[in-house]
């Protein structure tokens, strides 16, 4: 299991660099949009023909998803951003300017969210739960998630950390709401997508530290909450999908 795991990630960053470096030799399409996300999907994909006896199937809608699970997925993200909205109103943080064409950016937030999704739950993160203990995986997926958001890497070891803690927090909460669902790919765009249209709000502070030490810890403390109500997926042994359980309808 871990060599597919290491192809995947390797696979994972040399489409991120080529689609990357691709985008911003030709400049055929603007900077905000993030071609490069199509990187751990074009790798998920690759996996599935390369390694076609292993039986992996990427589950994009599962039928037995209750509708509101979707809902959840939407608002869960909503809600922490205004929690840390409200917050940040209560701290003084200087804002940098980012001229950035918003446009082009909601327009390929979609698509970005789907081709990441493809990879992290769809194929990766699914591959791994059978074995794993939910908390597990949920923070190995985590932490192979974080290194992609480059943008982020030069701001210092201290942002760093605080971006690792977010991403892995997102990792366990998206674990919470799609493990008993196949790993449905599109019930994890919507939880994406959602966070991508709630950062919009933040784009002046988000490259600040204050704003990240809020951010991470805000959603820190959402999914210890998530943890806490769901022990048994993300500490039962790893019996696979099928035979759990979790508290979120």
């Amino acid at each position: 299991m871990f060599l597919r795991i290491a192809i995947f990630y390797v696979l994972t960053w040399f489409f991120l660099i080529l689609l990357g470096g691709t985008q911003q030799a030709t400049g055929i399409l603007p900077p905000e949009v993030g071609l490069a996300q199509w990187g751990p999907g074009l790798a998920a994909l690759a996996m599935l023909l390369l390694f076609r006896r292993d039986g992996h199937r990427i589950t994009f809608v599962s039928p037995q998803t209750p509708g509101i699970r979707y809902l959840y997925a939407a608002l869960i993200p909503i809600g922490a951003a205004l929690v840390i909205y409200l917050i940040r109103s209560l701290v003084n943080i200087e804002s940098s300017a980012n001229e950035l064409a918003l446009l082009p950016m909601i327009l390929w937030m979609p698509f970005g969210a789907l081709g990441e999704e493809l990879g992290w739950r769809g194929y990766l993160h699914k591959k791994l739960d059978p074995r794993m203990r939910g908390i597990v995986s949920s923070i190995l997926v985590g932490i192979l998630w974080m290194p992609i958001h480059v943008q982020f890497l030069t701001q210092g070891p201290v942002f760093i950390l605080l971006l690792a803690l977010l991403i892995v927090s997102y990792s366990i909460v998206i674990y919470a709401l799609v493990h008993d669902t196949d790993f449905s790919v599109l019930l994890a765009t919507v939880f994406h997508l959602a966070i991508n249209v709630s950062n919009l709000f933040f784009l002046d502070v988000i490259y600040e530290m204050p704003f990240m030490l809020i951010n991470s810890l805000v959603w820190a403390a959402l999914a210890l909450i998530v943890v806490m109500r769901n022990k048994g997926i993300f500490f039962g042994r790893a019996t696979g999908p099928d035979n759990l359980s979790t508290r979120l309808p």
